[in-house]
């Protein structure tokens, strides 16, 4: 069949089959291809090139993206690799650990010793940090100071933590918590008050200064957000009895004071005296005094014998009284404790959603469907948003003397919506990775059969009407009979029947002229 074509024939024919066949290679190599799976991403350039060099001994086909932090290999060969390169010890996760003295020299000084150590540690927290879920990359900082002889001069270590928490996730504050007593509990002497935890864009997350910044401790903080969480659900129950489940939204905001306040106070009471003890004392004396009187010298001094001057003598008396009385007056001492965690106001802002009503068939929609498609959106009532405010003050125990404050707002929303929404979009996104693998098989089929339609088709078409324009070529009509004139008849081609019925069709006169000439001349010949 090739022989009878033209040479441009030949060349567009074996062009188009050259075409097809290196087509439906590439599309037989494309299916064959492994399935790729991530290995490991955000590495570093040391581990990648670690992992890269392990891969390669092994013979393992791979792949890299995100600019050399991703590495992919065959899917069914993932969760082997992961067991093989981690009992090797890959990744590091961007830092060594104790593995650095696996290798040690003769000549290393102390400093580098101690460097080393201090370089392990923060190496193997790291790592133990990064294990937590939420937690995609960690480095930490050791601040560890040379020991001095005398205590009051030694200076305290200290401890940074830097991590970069994973898309869509956060650390709780207990956990934040763990985090610092884990880093503190590793190094000798470093206490959880010295232990600062930052995220990735900078904020801090653990240490006094958080603290002081918003005025409360972790502690004063957990217990704001339980009570303002158990009035929301105090309140969020309540109106859901009434609008409807989903059609309300509450929050609150609360002021409580935290401050410890102790009154001691003492009261003396001057009118209620009562005596206590009374001492009374009384002392009288009476008597004589004598009085020897002459003249100074000799005289005075002779014998009795010897005549004496006169004596002078006088009396004399005396009286003392004492009296003491001690009187108790009335004391009254009272100790005033205030409790602490006082709720000093209260901030409620609710939103409730509207009702919906059930489109007219006059309006060309059929009750019972959709808000969304079926159903108008109506407003609540005045009446109705005061009734909903009251019901709201009384769950959250409202107090004008604390100024508290209650704002109740008709919004509305159609939480549905969305979650279906949000719904079907995870199920086409589950369907098309689960269909992925079928799909690459029918992109081959859907190439194999284009081929043998726009290109293997048409070709043997082609070849067959070349064989039939040969045959045609080599094939005449029969001599007619003489005319009437005497004159021989002239050949004519018997063309095939689809030339007949074309020439039939433009030139009517002509074919029916031929036709008698063929009739007439089978006649003659008969």
């Amino acid at each position: 069949m090739l022989s009878k074509l033209s040479i441009n024939q030949r060349m567009i024919v074996l062009a188009a089959l050259a075409a097809s066949v290196a087509l439906l290679v590439a599309v037989a190599l494309w299916t064959q291809q492994p399935e790729m799976q991530v290995l490991f991403t955000n590495l570093t350039s040391e581990d990648a090139a670690a992992i890269i060099d392990k891969l390669k001994e092994s013979k393992v086909p791979y792949e890299l993206s995100g600019g050399g932090t991703t590495i992919l290999v065959p899917s069914t060969q993932v969760h082997e690799l992961r067991l093989q390169l981690a009992a090797q010890g890959l990744p590091h996760g961007g830092g060594v650990g104790f593995e650095i003295f696996d290798r040690t020299s003769i000549g290393m000084s102390e400093f580098v010793q101690k460097l080393n150590y201090r370089r392990a540690l923060q190496g193997e927290l790291a790592r133990t940090i990064a294990q937590m879920p939420e937690v995609e990359r960690a480095r930490v900082h050791l601040a560890i100071p040379e020991r001095r002889l005398f205590a009051n001069e030694q200076e305290r270590p200290r401890a940074s933590v830097v991590l970069s928490l994973r898309n869509g996730f956060s650390l709780s504050k207990a956990q934040v918590q763990g985090v610092v007593h884990l880093v503190s509990s590793s190094v000798e002497g470093l206490q959880a008050k010295d232990v600062t935890v930052v995220d990735g864009h900078g904020n801090l997350l653990s240490g006094s200064t958080a603290d002081d910044t918003i005025g409360l401790t972790s502690a004063q903080l957990d217990y704001q957000r339980a009570v303002e969480k158990d009035i929301e659900t105090r309140i969020q129950t309540m109106l859901e009895r009434i609008v409807g489940h989903n059609k309300a939204v509450v929050r609150v905001s609360s002021l409580i004071d935290f401050r410890k306040i102790e009154t001691t106070e003492e009261r003396f009471d001057p009118n209620g005296q009562v005596v206590r003890s009374e001492q009374r004392g009384q002392e009288k004396t009476s008597g004589t005094n004598g009085l020897v009187g002459g003249v100074p010298g000799v005289r005075s001094n002779v014998p009795p014998e010897v005549e004496r001057e006169p004596v002078e003598t006088s009396s004399s008396s005396s009286q003392t009284k004492n009296e003491t009385i001690n009187y108790e007056i009335s004391r009254v001492v009272s100790k005033i404790v205030e409790p602490v965690g006082i709720v000093k106001q209260l901030s409620v802002a609710v939103l409730v959603d509207g009702t919906y009503e059930a489109l007219k068939a006059a309006e060309g929609e059929t009750a019972g469907t959709e808000p969304a498609v079926g159903k108008r959106y109506v407003p609540r009532s005045e009446e109705e948003l005061k009734r909903i405010e009251e019901i709201v003050k009384k769950a959250m125990g409202f107090s004008e003397e604390r100024g508290d404050q209650v704002q109740v707002t008709n919004v509305q929303f159609d939480l549905r919506t969305d979650e279906l929404a949000s719904g079907a979009a995870d199920e086409a996104d589950g369907s098309f990775q689960r269909w992925l693998p079928y799909l690459r098989y029918g992109v081959g089929v859907l190439f194999f059969v284009l081929i043998l339609v726009f290109v293997v088709r048409p070709l043997l078409g082609l070849l067959r009407e070349g064989s039939k324009e040969k045959a045609v070529g080599t094939t005449t009509s029969p001599v007619l009979p003489p005319s009437s004139s005497g004159e021989p008849s002239k050949l004519v081609e018997l063309p095939d029947r689809a030339q007949i019925i074309e020439m039939a069709r433009k030139n009517p006169d002509a074919t029916a002229v031929i036709v008698k000439q063929w009739l007439k001349g089978s006649s003659v010949n008969g």
